[in-house]
């Protein structure tokens, strides 16, 4: 991993350790993310929507949260994914919480998530879905934090980047696995990546393809390849009303 990104990424680490405990009542259901995906399939494409309002990559989009998301499920999305760290994605528990509140499909909150308190607050403010991202975790960390997630009855997408990660996501059988198309090394974008990736992944595991989707036909060219679900962020939060082309 380049030097640069590590840096990086040991930042939001630490900005993640340092976030406090919520404590709040939780109300809304759980909502099964792998069930909306598999009710939706073959009807349409199972788009989950992400509100971030900025990123490393050059997004700054000051949308209204609850027009976004409520623009998203009337349109058919399957979940919506919601950014909460602060300091690259200018995102917030305030908006995690904001959103359960309004949508009745599933919520991902989406973060750097390496202790369980962090769990705790996804369940307290209304998450059905959690991230673990392999890269940043060791696969001690990564297997205690999943099995804390789903102890809580939280669906989690382990996330990888390239073939290592994935060879530790397999070891443990973990049902949903989110490929991010991110090359690591340049940052860019390479969905073919992503492709070669989902042919490696057994069919019975839910597989979501991430990040840089743009078109229908990136969609129909990842669909071909195995993917079950898609994550779009930056190219649905700078034109909301695509998602009626890509669903």
């Amino acid at each position: 991993m380049p030097r640069f990104l590590e840096g990086w990424l040991a930042d939001v680490v630490n900005l993640s350790l340092a976030r406090e405990r919520v404590k709040k009542i939780r109300e809304r259901p759980i909502y099964s993310l792998s069930r909306f995906i598999k009710a939706t399939e073959g009807k349409r494409n199972p788009i989950i929507a992400e509100f971030k309002r900025k990123s490393p990559s050059g997004l700054n989009e000051n949308r209204d949260i609850v027009e976004y998301v409520k623009f998203m499920e009337e349109n058919g999305a399957v979940g919506i994914s919601v950014l909460t760290e602060e300091k690259y994605f200018g995102g917030s528990y305030s908006d995690l919480e904001k959103v359960a509140n309004i949508v009745k499909i599933p919520v991902l909150m989406k973060d750097f998530i390496v202790t369980e308190k962090q769990i705790d607050n996804a369940y307290d403010l209304g998450a059905d879905v959690i991230l673990l991202i392999v890269k940043i975790l060791t696969e001690k960390e990564l297997v205690d934090l999943y099995n804390y997630a789903t102890a809580l009855g939280l669906e989690v997408i382990v996330e990888i980047t390239d073939e290592n990660d994935l060879k530790i996501a397999l070891r443990h059988n973990f049902s949903t696995i989110g490929i991010n198309s991110r090359n690591l090394s340049s940052l860019e974008i390479d969905i073919q990546h992503v492709k070669n990736l989902l042919g490696l992944i057994p069919k019975d595991i839910i597989k979501i393809a991430e990040s840089g989707i743009k078109t229908r036909e990136d969609i129909m060219q990842l669909k071909q390849a195995g993917a079950n679900a898609f994550l779009i962020g930056t190219t649905l939060m700078r034109d909301p009303n695509k998602i009626k082309e890509l669903i």
